[in-house]
């Protein structure tokens, strides 16, 4: 046997030579392909050169300019200075500034709130309105370059243009906006008053409105404007709201479903069970104070809730 015999292949070995060299082509393929990929995904992520536009430079449209328009700090409610462009945490500090107590006198008094900064308070200053009533000192927007009271004895007031157009840019469309709310010594039924009549109480606008009717909703009624409370950064309405007595939904105690008796934000679910094993223990519940040495109720929880229930 000739030596080049022994280096002979076999048909089966030829065969599966040509199937081991396809495969080894088709993962070559691929791999450069995944190479490929990776260069041009890593070629998006690099910084642009020094010659093409950074985005940085392109012209922004000013989005925010068009949603400013004319408030007072003193009624504004928290839904309103948020589409100012102001934080929560900022609208927030307003509320409960006013809550407190707290009156602007001036548009430079809204500079002092807690986490207000100069950016923020510069781009809404200029729609800033106080009524005469609030303060002796009118508002005057500082693109005009001078403020209303001058700093000095030699600053010179705006002239009666400038007055003229902060009256149409800013008074007249805080006017048109108090046109829709309620006049001093109007009252509403916070029981019966829908969403169309909450938004006419200064302060209160779409968001709080539609909160006040759900919270209604839940609780089957109000018993007390403190109830408000409840939602979180409201202002103070009491002087414009009254509330019926004994008008309220109330709860049978031994007949409601555990679905029932859960959905009400005053019970939930683990006081729900609570009155289900008094229930299926005893027959049936007989006063609020049975509930009361419950673990699961507090003696405020039986105060609250004992308007909304009945043992019948």
């Amino acid at each position: 046997m000739r030596f080049y015999d022994h280096l002979a292949f076999s048909k089966s070995e030829r065969r599966a030579i040509v199937v081991l060299l396809a495969v080894i082509l088709i993962l070559a393929f691929a791999l450069d392909r995944k190479k490929g990929d990776a260069d041009v995904l890593a070629g998006k992520e690099k910084t642009p050169p020094a010659s093409s536009p950074s985005s940085k430079n392109l012209p922004q449209e000013d989005s925010e300019a068009s949603s400013l328009f004319a408030f007072n700090p003193n009624t504004a409610d928290s839904a309103t200075l948020r589409s100012l462009g102001l934080s929560p945490f900022v609208s927030s500090n307003i509320v409960k500034y006013r809550r407190a107590g707290g009156r602007f006198r001036q548009s430079a008094d809204l500079r002092k709130i807690y986490g207000m900064d100069s950016v923020a308070f510069a781009r809404i200053q200029p729609y800033i309105y106080i009524p005469k009533e609030e303060s002796p000192v009118p508002p005057v927007s500082s693109r005009f370059g001078r403020e209303a009271k001058p700093q000095d004895g030699n600053a010179a007031i705006p002239d009666s243009s400038a007055l003229r157009l902060v009256e149409e840019e800013v008074i007249i469309p805080y006017k048109a906006y108090m046109e829709n709310k309620l006049a001093a010594g109007s009252f509403l039924d916070l029981n019966e008053a829908d969403s169309a009549d909450l938004v006419r109480i200064p302060g209160i606008g779409p968001y709080f409105a539609c909160s006040i009717i759900n919270l209604r909703r839940q609780l089957g009624g109000f018993v007390s404007t403190s109830q408000l409370n409840d939602i979180e950064g409201i202002p103070d309405i009491g002087d414009w709201v009254y509330i019926v007595p004994d008008v309220q939904q109330r709860i049978n105690v031994n007949t409601a479903s555990l679905r029932t008796l859960t959905r009400h934000p005053y019970i939930g679910y683990y006081r729900a069970r609570a009155i289900m094993d008094i229930r299926r223990r005893d027959g049936r519940v007989v006063n609020m104070r049975q509930l009361y040495f419950l673990d699961e109720f507090s003696a405020s929880d039986t105060l609250r809730l004992a308007p909304y229930l009945t043992f019948e």
